[in-house]
């Protein structure tokens, strides 16, 4: 029993971690579309151009 504890223990973890990751990655996207769209020139498209 104590073995299906620990391996609970480490899945939930790296579900954690793995959480953590992705609100920083989206964090970070959200900020430089932010900054992109307040120093936006005409003409000037980086990134999800229409």
């Amino acid at each position: 029993m104590g073995s299906s504890v620990q391996a609970d223990a480490k899945f939930l973890r790296r579900v954690l971690f793995g959480l953590v990751a992705l609100t920083v990655m989206t964090g970070a996207l959200a900020g430089f579309t932010t900054v992109q769209a307040m120093t936006e020139k005409a003409g000037t498209c980086v990134l999800f151009c229409e």
